[in-house]
């Protein structure tokens, strides 16, 4: 039985500024600061709730944000709060860091405060799966879907590790 090993997915320093700025200061920041304002003005309490759907947002998107990759005995799972994603070992072509353009125009995944997510389309790759909390030292598996690109902290480790666990077993020789 082989032993599970994680790897975050740890925000990289440009999702923290935009997390931090954007999700922290103007989705949660500058409603607080205005349902105060118009507590102020109108002594209507109402406005306290006034808040709420941008906390809610920002809750959704960090629910459904890579937190990290966890490779188990039989399949690698993208670890998210809500819906975490399983690919069999079985189902994984190729492992590679080799950077290959990402995204696209057609993109019908979700990029959030805490990573991009959701699978995304550009005619040099064709149909990809994003999973990734930074965009460096991304990982690439391939697999019969297409290309998934993940972005685990230590990625030459979690590379090596997940060569081990795919490489088929050694053929015995019989004499």
């Amino acid at each position: 039985m082989a032993q599970e090993h994680s790897y975050a997915a740890v925000l990289g320093t440009r999702q923290r500024l935009v997390a931090g700025i954007l999700g922290i200061g103007v989705g949660i920041g500058v409603p607080f600061a205005l349902s105060v304002v118009f507590l102020a003005q109108t002594g209507d309490p109402e406005f306290l709730i006034f808040p709420l759907p941008f906390l809610g947002a920002i809750w959704f998107a960090q629910g459904l944000a890579p937190a990290g990759y966890t490779l188990g005995d039989d399949a690698l799972v993208i670890e998210r709060r809500w819906m975490p994603r399983a690919i069999p070992y079985g189902a994984i072509r190729g492992v590679d860091r080799r950077p290959r353009p990402i995204g696209g125009a057609l993109s019908l995944g979700f990029n959030s405060l805490f990573g991009s997510h959701g699978t995304r389309w550009n005619r040099r790759t064709g149909f990809h799966y994003l999973a990734i909390a930074n965009t460096r030292d991304l990982v690439y598996l391939e697999t019969p879907r297409g290309l998934v690109v993940l972005s685990p902290d230590q990625p030459d480790a979690f590379v090596a590790e997940l060569h081990r666990r795919v490489a088929p077993p050694p053929e015995e020789v019989s004499p």
